[in-house]
């Protein structure tokens, strides 16, 4: 039996979010006066806590406004590593350390599933020691450079089971022969929950619905699940 561990970032991993400080970075470090475009931002988000659109137009309204068409290529990758370095330094929760270590000791695989963007979750993970990122793909163009357009569909909900099957797909693993362990913060994440064998809500005060495990990984000495 194959164990996996599927980890969640924002405010999973992480203590906070990830997008809008990576896009305020981005605008700051390259032309700060883009961040006047940053009042847009927080009314494209208001917009979307009313319905009127959903998180994928979202995230590419932002990337365009606050970065640009293009989000990753040779020249921006020095200001995207620096935020990743910004990340690993500030924003990484202890108790997630301590259970990515424990994991990783057991040999269980650690791959790391998120609606952020592969433009920096790619680099997260691989500096957490993460044997795979399913992040919110990018299209690409001609010469290797990632695009504010979204690939796909926004790695999120249901979507993010559909993506681990395909992963495990690609591994030539089955489904029945895999152990699955989620950590999400958020009850919006309720089919990857459900999805695993062991589901575990992240969070002093998340609210575990009935068969999820609950963990505090705010200190490291909170990071062990418990039902």
């Amino acid at each position: 039996m194959q164990a996996i561990a599927l980890y969640d970032l924002d405010r999973t991993v992480t203590r906070a979010p990830t997008f809008t400080p990576f896009l305020v970075h981005m605008a700051a470090s390259g032309n700060p006066l883009r961040l006047l475009g940053v009042p847009l931002w927080v009314l494209a988000m208001l917009g979307y806590k009313a319905k009127f659109y959903g998180r994928k137009p979202l995230k590419q309204f932002g990337l365009n406004l606050l970065v640009g068409r293009k989000v990753r290529n040779g020249r921006l990758q020095p200001r995207i590593d620096a935020f990743v370095a910004g990340q690993l330094a500030r924003n990484i929760q202890p108790g997630a350390r301590a259970q990515i270590a424990a994991d990783r000791e057991a040999g269980v695989r650690l791959v790391l599933v998120t609606a952020a963007p592969e433009i920096y979750a790619e680099a997260l993970a691989q500096a957490l020691g993460f044997e795979a990122c399913i992040a919110t793909r990018h299209q690409c163009d001609g010469a290797g450079n990632l695009l504010a357009l979204i690939d796909g569909e926004n790695n999120y909900g249901a979507h993010k089971v559909a993506r681990v099957e395909a992963w495990l797909a690609e591994q030539s693993l089955a489904r029945a022969d895999c152990h699955l362990t989620a950590y999400t913060d958020h009850a919006s994440d309720a089919p990857i929950l459900n999805y695993a064998d062991t589901g575990v809500l992240v969070g002093r005060y998340a609210k575990a619905q009935p068969g999820w495990a609950q963990a505090d990984w705010s200190a490291p000495e909170m990071s062990r699940a418990a039902t």
